[in-house]
């Protein structure tokens, strides 16, 4: 099965395409879970549920009219270097989009070993929520900037069990919005009785949902692993079930393929920092 979120090979490849290929500074900022997986999904014992560490510079990408944050959360099968890649990819696709705020990337296990499969790949995004969960917890309770979360492909279910996390701990409205791009759940999971529904509802002023029809990858390689649709493809599956705060927003004309969401000129950037006004 091609790897959602890179579409076989690692940042690119014929059946998701590419992210326009931008290679990010060495220290560009990163909040990272790496190496703290195996490869069979499973958290090393020297590390706890929410442990993560900051890497990069934090100060010198930062300035004083900054006044909300960014972190963007990679898919599937992304190595570090990759992912970084990706986050600045997104930095760059915003500030096009004359949105010149603080960006930063979330890396995690997404690439363990190279015999990883997709149910690893599901249960290792999964468990990085309470991580990302505890630093927009450790960041608010420091005075640290608005947070806004943009998850990619499988970062989307990163995000989503951030939102749980933070509901557990009755942290409402932790972070300012999520977007998912091209997210790899399932379509009926965000309605407000299903698995994410009630956490959405409660644990972020709003939800945006960018997903196109015709995404290659998530029709054939996620309907095959899932069995069902990607909410990334079609949009939630009731409409009438969402929570008052998630909106769809139907982007098939505007997104090339799979990995071109946040592409500087060839993604759905635009449609996402209209949603931040």
């Amino acid at each position: 099965m091609a790897a959602l979120g890179t579409s076989g090979s690692v940042r690119g490849g014929k059946l998701g395409g590419d992210d326009g290929e931008y290679t990010a500074p060495a220290e560009f900022p990163l909040v990272s879970t790496r190496e703290q997986f195996t490869d069979d999904g499973k958290l090393k014992a020297e590390y706890t549920e929410t442990e993560y560490e900051t890497v990069g510079d934090w100060q010198s990408n930062r300035t004083n009219d900054d006044t909300e944050l960014v972190i963007f959360v990679h898919g599937w099968s992304l190595g570090e270097t990759d992912a970084r890649d990706a986050a600045y990819t997104c930095q760059i696709g915003l500030e096009a989009n004359e949105y010149d705020q603080f960006t930063v990337g979330f890396t995690w296990d997404a690439d363990m070993g190279d015999g990883i499969g997709w149910s690893e790949g599901v249960a290792i995004a999964e468990q990085n929520g309470p991580k990302l969960a505890q630093w927009v917890v450790d960041h608010n309770d420091s005075g640290g900037l608005p947070v806004r979360i943009l998850g990619h492909s499988l970062g989307a279910k990163v995000a989503v069990e951030t939102m749980a996390s933070l509901h557990e701990r009755e942290r409402e409205d932790a972070v300012e919005s999520i977007a998912l791009l091209g997210g790899a759940i399932g379509d009926s999971v965000v309605e407000v009785d299903e698995t994410y529904g009630e956490s959405i509802k409660y644990a972020t002023a709003s939800f945006d949902n960018f997903h196109k029809d015709d995404d290659v990858v998530l029709g054939t390689a996620f309907s095959a692993a899932e069995w069902t649709e990607a909410v990334g493809e079609k949009g939630v599956q009731s409409p009438e079930d969402a929570p008052g705060n998630y909106a769809d927003y139907d982007v098939t004309a505007a997104v090339a393929d799979h990995n071109s969401y946040y592409e500087p000129g060839e993604g759905c950037l635009p449609a996402v920092v209209e949603t931040f006004q």
